[in-house]
This record gives C-alpha cells, sequence and structure tokens, in this order.
C-alpha cells in the first residue's frame, strides 16, 4: 500500500512539474507573441555609446534627428538615425527631459531648477525657475500641450546630487505644473516623485510616472487644462531583488502606453494590460521616444548607451 501511495504522490509530483513547465512554456510563447504585436524586434540596436548619463531623447522633425541630454556633461545632443552625433545645447543647465513644440524650439526640464527654451538658431532662454515666490525642486521632464502649454514635473532629483549642486526643497509638494503665456500654474502635488510624462492621442488623459512606486497615472485633462480623476494605470513589475521604478512614458498612435521600468521597457494597451516587456539588465533604462522618417523608431537612453528599437506603431 505504501508503495502503490508514492507511486501516486510521484506521478501527482510528475504531472505537477509537466503542468508548471507548460505554463511557463505558454506564458513565454504569449509574451513573445505579444511582443511580436508592438515591436518588430525585442533586440535593440546600439546607436552610440561613451556618454556619461543620458536623458531625455524627443524627436527633431525640422532637423530630421533626435535630441537627448547627458546630464554630468551638461550637453543637449543631437543624433540622427544612421548614429551621427552632434552638439546641440552647451552648457544645457544640466538638462534632463526634452520637448519640441509646433515652432521647433526645444523646450528643457533642467537640474539647475529651471525650465529653458532653445530656438531654431541656437538661443537659449530661461522661462521658468520659480512658483509661488519659491524655487523649483528641479524640474525632470516635459511635454507640450495642444495648447501650446507646457506641462512638467518637478521632483528633488537635480537638488539632491544629480545637478550642479545640492539644496533644500523650497516647494511645498513635487508638484505637476503647468507653464503658459510665461506664467507656472500647479496642477497636482498628489504624486510622491512625479517624472516622465505623456499624452494620450487624444489629449484627454495625461499619463505620469511616479518613481516612488514604480506606477504609471492617469490623469483626466479637463477643457481648461486642469488634472482630475487620479487613477493608477500600469507599472513594469521587477524582477526578484529589484525595486519597481519608472521613468520615461510615451503613447503610440495605436493608444499603447510604453514606459521604462527596473532595467527594461514596458509596452501596456490602452486598458492598462501588458502587451510586452523587453529586458535590458546591467544599466539603467532613463527614457524613451518615438521618432524617424515614419515615427516608428524608438530611441532608449540606456545610462552611457544610446539604443533603437523599431515598433510596429508610431509613435506620438
Amino acid at each position: 500500500m505504501n508503495k502503490i501511495k508514492s507511486s501516486q504522490a510521484l506521478l501527482g509530483a510528475k504531472q505537477a512539474a509537466f503542468a508548471v513547465t507548460m505554463l511557463v512554456l505558454f506564458s513565454s510563447a504569449s509574451a513573445a507573441d505579444q511582443c511580436d504585436s508592438v515591436l518588430l524586434s525585442t533586440q535593440p540596436e546600439v546607436l552610440a555609446k561613451g556618454f556619461q548619463y543620458t536623458e531625455g531623447p524627443t524627436w527633431d522633425k525640422y532637423s530630421n534627428r533626435f535630441v537627448f541630454s547627458d546630464i554630468p556633461a551638461n550637453t543637449i545632443f543631437g543624433i540622427t538615425t544612421d548614429g551621427q552625433v552632434s552638439t546641440v545645447v552647451k552648457p544645457s543647465g544640466y538638462a534632463n527631459g526634452n520637448a519640441i513644440d509646433a515652432d521647433g524650439n526645444i523646450w528643457s526640464a533642467r537640474h539647475d531648477r529651471k525650465i529653458g527654451k532653445t530656438d531654431r538658431a541656437g538661443k537659449t532662454v530661461v522661462v521658468a525657475e520659480a512658483y509661488a515666490g519659491k524655487r523649483l525642486n528641479s524640474p525632470n521632464d516635459l511635454v507640450v500641450a495642444k495648447d501650446g502649454g507646457v506641462i512638467f514635473t518637478d521632483p528633488p532629483f537635480g537638488i539632491q546630487g544629480y545637478g550642479p549642486e545640492k539644496a533644500d526643497e523650497e516647494q511645498t509638494v513635487r508638484g505637476i505644473y503647468r507653464l503658459k503665456n510665461g506664467e507656472v500654474s500647479l496642477l497636482s502635488g498628489e504624486l510622491k516623485l512625479p517624472n516622465g510624462l505623456a499624452f494620450s492621442n487624444d489629449g484627454e488623459k495625461l499619463f505620469v510616472g511616479d518613481t516612488a512606486d514604480g506606477y504609471v497615472y492617469s490623469f483626466t485633462v479637463t477643457a481648461d487644462g486642469k488634472l482630475t480623476n487620479k487613477a493608477r494605470f500600469a507599472r513594469v513589475e521587477p524582477t526578484e531583488g529589484k525595486a519597481p521604478m519608472v521613468d520615461g512614458v510615451r503613447v503610440d498612435h495605436s493608444g499603447n502606453v510604453w514606459m521604462t521600468g527596473p532595467e527594461g521597457i514596458g509596452v501596456f494597451s490602452p486598458a492598462g494590460a501588458p502587451l510586452c516587456k523587453v529586458d535590458l539588465p546591467g544599466a539603467h533604462v532613463s527614457n524613451l521616444a518615438f521618432g524617424g522618417a515614419d515615427g516608428r523608431d524608438v530611441l532608449i537612453t540606456n545610462s552611457d548607451k544610446i539604443l533603437r528599437l523599431r515598433a510596429r506603431a508610431a509613435g506620438i
């Protein structure tokens, strides 16, 4: 009887192991199939390397190049789709995030606690550095709204050692702000470490990453540009031993939300369902942006390197 029970237990263990193996294989195949629906390949190309710490990529259609920041180098670089690198702004005010408006101006969220604007002739001016009579913490990333307003996040990273100087926070919240017609207004102070951000295709939602918990949150954008209805959207789940993290956020023309995570990027449907995860182990993945002639190049800032993937849908 004991032998029969032992045989039955062994058979049950083998069946369970087989079921687990099939589940893993099925999950892997499903993940591959899902990535295939949004990417032409999950193996990125290295476009350039040898930088200090890259951030803030955005597509400059006026010059047919991406621009990106190297924060410690105090420089904004340009890079063509064939990997030709040039200096665009130096000094950059230790710029982090960049965005380009309808006139071709480069807007930069800078770790010297300012928002800068560089025109197509290369002239840079400071357009904001305070709110309510107090200095901003450290503008981190930004996006240009359809009405021309600039929405930016203001965590304290730049004054915690990732900028030109350490300093105390003067703002009472780590806010999401709007800069329009020279005036800065606070839209939300609900996130602990607001970071990357992107509008939905119709402009009716704003997605903002909170580095504190790794989640991207969605806000409803009202007719007068205010933010309401904060809701948790999605995050790239960390592997064992890694803390949750989010930095850059982008949206493609299919409405999918792309975000950086712990040593990789994730893609989620408009409803927040996971579609794809691309692992990029070994270095921090800070941000990403769509561009290129057809809008389907995905440029990734990966610590000292610039990577490129090809997407099936163009980005916005």
